[in-house]
């Protein structure tokens, strides 16, 4: 080959020489990168392959007994059968569910970590919350919504209430007088009675539970006056006579707790629910995404798993994958609206 000399006499190459060996170092470059591509592909296809090779952990943001937690438990169940491994519940409770998703949300996106949503407080804790929150809704890939459980409003059946109307006259006597549970700040519960007061004109006196089983016994030990809580919580109180009823925040009463009245009925206009649903954390490998995806299409779809929520007073409300993460997406804008217009505060 020949060079150019310098004039220290100190031979150059010629830029054709220089073009070649970066022409090259590109090449190996690119083959580098398709290799660490097909390295990366091979190993989420061998975990794909292996999937599920140990026990799924399921996350449960608030604690053992109430609803959120028994519909996981009878869920993990059902999936045991489906994939062939354990699905073992952890409740993680604390802050309206936020710590439990924080947890999620944190975990390594391999599948072996599942969690149980609540909306809306999933989507209003980000926002009502964004000093101290550390998860947002781009960390979590959802999975299916399993159930949607209308809000009710109820007290201890020696309660003096006998009716919605009776407890507004006596808040309106004296305000704040009447306390009342609420699982979080920003969750159905907290705005479902926030709605209530704003639309009858009175003040109410918050106290938050870690869960809605924590509220029940409150309420039954007389520690609070009034339960804000989920259908599927009060129905069994409600038909023992353990608890009454005053309103049901749904668009027509429900069977499972037929003499209990809509707000509607009652003049209020308060619509409230619950979306229990599953998600994991954003990063998943796609097999193993599409793998989980079916089990739990399969789980939903099973006639014995249907009837199991049914008797515990649990509507069925399947939503899955991309549908289910764009609603979750929309609720958040709204909520997020509504907040940016009037701001709900902890009371």
């Amino acid at each position: 080959m020949r060079h150019s000399m310098t004039s220290r006499g100190i031979p150059h190459r010629s830029s054709a020489c220089r073009g070649s060996r970066y022409r090259g170092n590109r090449y190996h470059a690119r083959v580098a990168l398709v290799a660490l591509g097909m390295v990366l592909g091979l190993s989420h296809q061998a975990l794909a392959d292996n999937y599920p090779s140990k026990p799924i952990e399921m996350i449960v943001a608030f604690g053992a007994g109430g609803s959120t937690d028994t519909m996981a438990r009878i869920f993990a169940k059902y999936a045991e059968e489906e994939l062939g491994q354990r699905v073992v519940v952890v409740n993680k409770p604390g802050a309206g569910g936020e710590l439990g998703w924080t947890y999620l949300a944190n975990a390594d996106a391999d599948g072996y970590t599942i969690g149980l949503i609540n909306s809306p407080s999933v989507e209003t804790h980000p926002f009502t919350r964004a000093e101290t929150v550390a998860y947002s809704l781009d960390d979590l890939q959802p999975l299916a919504n399993v159930v949607t459980d209308p809000g009710v409003l109820a007290v201890a059946a020696d309660s003096p209430w006998q009716t919605l109307g009776e407890l507004v006259e006596a808040v309106k006597a004296e305000p704040r007088s009447v306390t009342v549970s609420h699982e979080g700040v920003g969750g159905d519960d907290h705005l479902a009675a926030l709605n209530f007061a704003d639309d009858a004109g009175i003040e109410l006196n918050f106290v938050s539970f870690n869960g809605n089983a924590e509220a029940t016994a409150a309420l039954l030990g007389g520690h609070i006056d009034a339960f804000e809580g989920n259908m599927s919580e009060a129905a069994t109180h409600i038909s023992e006579g353990d608890v009454r009823g005053l309103a049901v925040w749904s668009n027509k009463r429900m069977e499972a707790i037929p003499d209990v009245p809509t707000g509607e009925e009652l003049g209020y206009d308060v619509m409230s629910s619950a979306s229990r649903g599953l998600a994991l954390p954003a990063g998943v490998p796609d097999e193993v995404y599409t793998q989980l995806l079916e089990a739990t299409r399969k789980v939903i779809e099973n006639p014995e798993f249907e009837a199991e929520l049914a008797r515990l007073n649990m509507p069925l409300d399947p939503l899955y994958g991309e549908e289910y993460a764009k609603s979750l997406e929309a609720s958040q804008e709204r909520f997020k609206a509504l907040w940016d217009e009037n701001p709900w505060i902890e009371q």
